[in-house]
């Protein structure tokens, strides 16, 4: 470039380099002051090695050469390429061309990194350029992970405590208070403790986010964000069905029983980590009109210095059209607890369940032989009025029915057909639906998952709030103040749809547990 400028008698003023940065964009810092000293009046001449040396994205180089060096009266040359925007020159004419296999040359490019990198990934190879708290890069095995043996004990306390009902907030302080470092903190120091007061706190989002990562259980799950293109390089979350996930692919810290605990207490309490109170059933209870979360707030008796109580209300029900509620909690969870554990009692004694079990399944096959009989009633109605309506056609042939009466009859007999096949269609789903309840019903093999909870559950001399997230899916509440469990278990599931049959349930109901206003 140095000979073209003294072969060709040109002034040189200065040279601009953008070494490392893609041709792809042209938000390019010396390119921008390049662009500042073509304003300033400083250079009227641009001249690079080939048309790639100006950019890859064939639209800005076209809107470069065609409108902003014309305005600005600057002269555009390209040597190898032979442009010149001063010369009428044919190798003018295909500029854009040559832009656009500069541009599909770039893309090419990116999609042989990308599947490289997929590629990768998917060999559970670890590629980002930073590691969990935790884990360092192995010193030999490229893309691998090992245990940091000097904050292992940390990460593993930091499950424990939150496995056992600490809140985030409450760890966060732990953490800060005995002066761990955070993970940026650990990075850029790699020291474990500082006293001294430096900005590398703990925080709730920090925690949380190492709470939901499967790093900590020997899985790799990568991809979990993209560049929208080539060009376009603004990040966006892909859905997780799409992520990379490999299994086993290097030394877990936690186990995956306690792995599942945290997950599940996370999916139950929700995004509010800095409640005063930890309520048992929090993040468990549903309105059963709306199926939206309900809140427990504390609350003041009308009695002057009363203590505050806490109660189960629903904060946003104007707002969507739904029911008020307050119920008082305390007494609520001390009967939930109740049923939760009569039920968990009855599995437990294998006698008193299968006899629930056998009913159930002859209670369901009855009423789905019920369906079955009303089903073949509707098929019998729909083949009656398909044969009326033949013989109708046939005699408005034959001129025996008049055209007026056989649409009127017609229309009504259609309109009959359409609410039968209507009445068919539900049927079917229920048919269905009780098809599923049997085959479940018939699974002899007993869940080894359930007996162990349930073992250690009636154990417990306090309840922990883990054992009923792992028992309890969600608590309905509906606008006459009734209650709707529903378990994760379909065993208990039919257990609680048969209690009335083994304990008093009515004389539960009727007491003011739910009536408190």
């Amino acid at each position: 470039m140095q000979r073209y400028v003294k072969e060709n008698d040109l002034c040189f003023v200065k040279e601009y380099v953008d070494d490392g940065v893609s041709g792809t964009t042209f938000d390019r810092p010396s390119f921008s002051k390049m662009l500042q000293d073509i304003e300033n009046g400083t250079i009227n001449m641009v001249i690079t090695k080939d048309l790639s040396r100006l950019g890859r994205d064939y639209i800005k180089t076209g809107f470069y050469i065609e409108d902003y060096f014309p305005q600005n009266n600057v002269r555009y040359v390209a040597i190898t390429d032979g442009i010149d925007t001063y010369l009428d020159s044919s190798n003018n004419d295909i500029t854009p061309f040559k832009a656009i296999m500069n541009d599909m040359y770039a893309k090419d490019i990116s999609k042989k990194i990308r599947s490289v990198y997929k590629e990768k990934q998917k060999q559970g190879e670890y590629l980002c350029s930073t590691t969990a708290y935790g884990y360092k890069k192995h010193p030999s095995i490229k893309n691998k992970l090992v245990v940091d043996r000097k904050v292992q004990s940390i990460v593993e306390k930091i499950f424990d405590m939150y496995s056992n009902g600490h809140g985030s907030s409450e760890i966060v302080n732990y953490l800060n208070s005995n002066q761990y470092l955070s993970p940026s903190g650990y990075r850029k120091t790699g020291t474990v403790q500082d006293k001294r007061k430096i900005n590398y706190d703990w925080n709730e989002v920090t925690l949380c986010n190492m709470l939901k990562n499967e790093v900590y259980i020997g899985n790799t799950v990568q991809n979990k964000k993209s560049v929208i293109s080539y060009k376009v390089h603004k990040i966006r979350i892909v859905e997780k069905e799409n992520q990379i996930r490999v299994n086993n692919t290097h030394e877990p810290i936690i186990d995956e029983d306690t792995f599942k605990k945290v997950q599940c207490i996370l999916e139950k309490r929700g995004t509010n980590t800095k409640l005063k109170y930890d309520y048992l059933l929090r993040g468990l209870l549903y309105c059963y009109h709306c199926k939206r979360k309900l809140q427990i707030v504390l609350k003041k008796n009308s009695k002057r210095n009363s203590k505050s109580h806490p109660y189960i209300t629903y904060s946003d029900y104007k707002s969507i059209g739904c029911y008020p509620l307050s119920i008082n909690y305390e007494k609520f969870e001390k009967h939930i607890i109740y049923v939760v554990k009569k039920i968990c009692q009855i599995y437990a004694d294998k006698e008193i369940f299968y006899s629930i079990y056998e009913k159930y399944q002859n209670k369901t096959l009855d009423i789905r032989e019920g369906y079955i009989n009303k089903l073949s009633q509707i098929d019998k109605s729909i083949n009656e009025i398909n044969s009326y309506l033949d013989k109708m056609y046939m005699d408005k042939l034959r001129s025996v029915l008049q055209e007026e009466d056989y649409i009127r009859v017609s229309r009504k007999l259609n309109f009959e057909r359409t609410k039968l096949n209507e009445q068919k269609k539900e049927l079917e789903q229920k048919i269905n639906q009780t098809e599923e309840k049997v085959s479940t019903m018939n699974k002899i093999k007993e869940e080894k998952e359930l007996d162990e909870l349930i073992k250690k559950f009636l154990k417990l001399e306090k309840i922990d709030k883990i054992y009923l997230y792992r028992l309890i899916n969600k608590i309905e509440i509906d606008k006459d103040k009734n209650i709707y469990i529903y378990f994760n278990f379909s065993k208990l599931n039919s257990i609680n749809e048969n209690l009335d049959e083994f304990i008093k349930v009515e004389e539960v109901i009727k007491q003011d547990v739910y009536k408190i206003s």
